[in-house]
């Protein structure tokens, strides 16, 4: 194996590291709409999400410029909602969450078949036995 091949190699495995795929599935969602007393939308502030009687939020985030939350819960029961602004404005409210949750439907995920890597290895696979024919001729 010549260097400059297992450069290529490192190169190629550590591009396909970066790589991200996208999966996409249609489900129920909660959606909350949050909103200041004058009825402007509570947008782009923080919050969290936390099942009563845990102390780790399961979802946190931004909600976006209409105030809403979209919620996947995953099971039925109470949740505690946290939402505050940097100028003080917030809630702190318990949720009950009655709808049962079905598991979402999955569609297929978003991709390219085969990845490049897997190209690039099938080029060099053809180019080693084009080489391993080519000097057995000689």
């Amino acid at each position: 194996m010549r260097p400059w091949s297992f450069l290529v190699y490192l190169l190629a495995a550590s591009a396909a590291a970066h790589e991200v795929q996208l999966d996409v599935a249609k489900s129920e969602a909660i959606v909350l709409t949050l909103t200041y007393g004058n009825g402007q939308p509570f947008a782009y502030e923080k919050y969290a999400l936390t099942p009563v009687g845990e102390q780790t939020p399961r979802q946190v985030g931004q909600t976006d410029a209409a105030g809403r939350i979209v919620f996947l819960p995953g099971a039925i029961g109470r949740w505690r909602l946290t939402a505050t602004s940097p100028d003080g404005h917030g809630i702190e409210r318990e949720i009950d969450i009655e709808i049962p949750m079905a598991p979402p439907a999955r569609t297929a995920p978003s991709g390219h078949g085969l990845s490049w890597l897997d190209g690039l290895a099938i080029l060099f696979g053809l180019f080693g036995v084009w080489q391993l024919f080519s000097r057995r001729r000689r």
